[in-house]
C-alpha cells in the first residue's frame, strides 16, 4: 500500500495522505455509534442496522464507551504515526503492542485545549478520583465529561483489553465483509488527491480534500495527515495526537441514478428553513457556532448537524481562529451549482 508524504519546501504545512484502511474502520464504528435519522449518512440506515446486529449488545455497550459522540478518542491513530499504510489487521495488532497507559493518553489527550495539561491526564490515567476529575475540569467545553469519566475510571489494561476486543470482532463482524469492496476506493481516492497536490499547497490540499476545512497561517499544530473514508460520508471526522491534526476526509461516491451526489447534497442542504437562515447570517460576517445556535434559539448540537450538512454541501467554509471554529459562507458556490444544475439537465 503506498503512501504519499507530500512534506517539500514550497508548502507551508507539512501533509501526509494515508490510505491505510484503518481510519475508515475507525470511521465505520463510530457510524454505527452515532448514525441516526436526519443525519445524512449516505451509507444506507438498512445497512447500519444489519451491522450493528452483527456487532451485538456487549460490543455495542464497549462502541458507547470508546466512540462517545463528543469524545476525542480517535486520538488513538496516533498508532500509525511511525507506520503509514497498515492494513486493519496490522492496526489492530500495533494496537495490541502499544502500552495500555499510552493507548488512554492518546484517546484523551484530544479532550484537553492545551498540551501543556498533559500532566493531569497521565495523573488521571490509573489515578484517583481527585486526579480524575481534576482532568475532566480541565478538558475543553464540548467534550463529553460523563463518557470521558467512564473511560478514565477503567483500568489501563480493562480498557486496553476491551478496545481489543471491540477492534477484533468490529473487524471480523462487519468491516471485513466490505474490505475487498472498500480498499480499492480509498486507494484511489488517496491517489486522486496525491496528484492535487502537484498544484496546490498544503492548506490548499486540505481544503479541498475536507470540502471547505480552512487552516490559517500559524496554525499551532506540526502537521496534518489527510485519510481517506467510505463510511463516514459525507462528513468529515477531525482528530489529533501529539500535535498532528489528522482529517479523515469523506471520498467522492459514486452518482445515484446518474445525479452527481454534490448535487444532492446541496439540495438537500438547501431544503431546510433552518439551514436558509444559517446562509443568511452568514452572508453578513462570520460566525461560531454558538453564536450560530443562540441566533437561531438551537442547542449546540443541532446547530452542530446544520452546519455539518452545509459544510457537506460545501456552501460554507470552516476556518479555525483562536481556539474557535468560525464559520463563513462560500459565495461562489452558487455559481458553481447553477453550473453544475444546468450540465446534469441538459445531459
Amino acid at each position: 500500500m503506498k503512501v504519499i508524504d507530500l512534506t517539500a519546501p514550497r508548502h507551508e504545512l507539512r501533509v501526509r495522505i494515508d490510505p491505510s484502511p484503518a481510519y475508515d474502520f475507525l470511521a465505520c464504528l463510530y457510524l454505527l455509534e452515532r448514525s441516526e435519522e436526519g443525519l445524512g449518512f449516505e451509507v444506507s440506515s438498512d445497512w447500519v442496522e444489519r451491522a450493528r446486529g452483527a456487532l451485538g449488545a456487549d460490543r455495542r455497550a464497549d462502541l458507547a464507551l470508546f466512540f462517545p459522540r463528543f469524545g476525542p478518542t480517535l486520538g488513538l491513530v496516533g498508532v500509525l504515526e511511525h507506520a503509514p499504510g497498515l492494513s486493519v489487521r496490522a492496526f489492530i495488532k500495533r494496537i495490541q503492542s502499544t502500552p495500555a497507559e499510552a493507548l488512554l493518553e492518546l484517546m484523551l489527550a484530544g479532550a484537553l485545549p492545551d498540551r501543556q495539561e498533559l500532566p493531569l491526564l497521565r495523573a488521571a490515567i490509573g489515578g484517583s478520583r481527585e486526579a480524575i476529575e481534576a482532568f475532566l475540569a480541565a478538558t475543553h467545553s464540548e467534550a463529553d465529561v460523563d463518557s470521558l469519566r467512564r473511560l478514565v475510571a477503567l483500568s489501563p489494561s480493562e480498557a486496553k483489553s476491551r478496545l481489543i476486543r471491540l477492534l477484533r470482532e468490529g473487524y471480523a463482524r462487519v468491516y471485513a465483509h466490505e474490505e475487498a469492496r472498500i480498499v480499492p476506493l480509498l486507494e484511489q481516492a488517496a491517489a486522486t488527491l496525491a496528484r492535487r497536490a502537484a498544484s496546490s499547497s498544503g492548506t490548499e490540499l486540505v481544503e479541498q480534500a475536507t470540502g471547505g476545512f480552512v487552516l490559517e497561517p500559524g496554525a499551532s499544530f506540526a502537521g496534518v495527515v489527510l485519510a481517506p473514508t467510505y463510511f463516514f460520508r459525507p462528513y468529515n471526522l477531525i482528530t489529533a495526537y501529539q500535535g498532528i491534526r489528522v482529517f479523515i476526509y469523506p471520498i467522492e461516491s459514486s452518482a445515484a441514478g446518474g445525479v452527481p451526489p454534490e448535487l444532492l447534497r446541496l439540495y438537500k442542504a438547501l431544503g431546510d428553513e433552518t439551514r436558509l437562515r444559517i446562509l443568511r447570517l452568514l452572508a453578513g460576517r462570520e460566525m461560531y457556532l454558538q453564536e450560530l445556535a443562540k441566533a437561531l434559539g438551537v442547542s449546540h448540537v443541532t446547530a452542530l448537524h446544520h452546519m455539518a450538512m452545509l459544510r457537506a454541501a460545501h456552501l460554507v467554509q470552516v476556518v479555525e481562529r483562536d481556539n474557535l471554529k468560525y464559520y463563513r459562507l462560500r459565495v461562489d458556490r452558487a455559481r458553481e451549482a447553477a453550473a453544475q444544475w444546468i450540465e446534469f439537465v441538459q445531459g
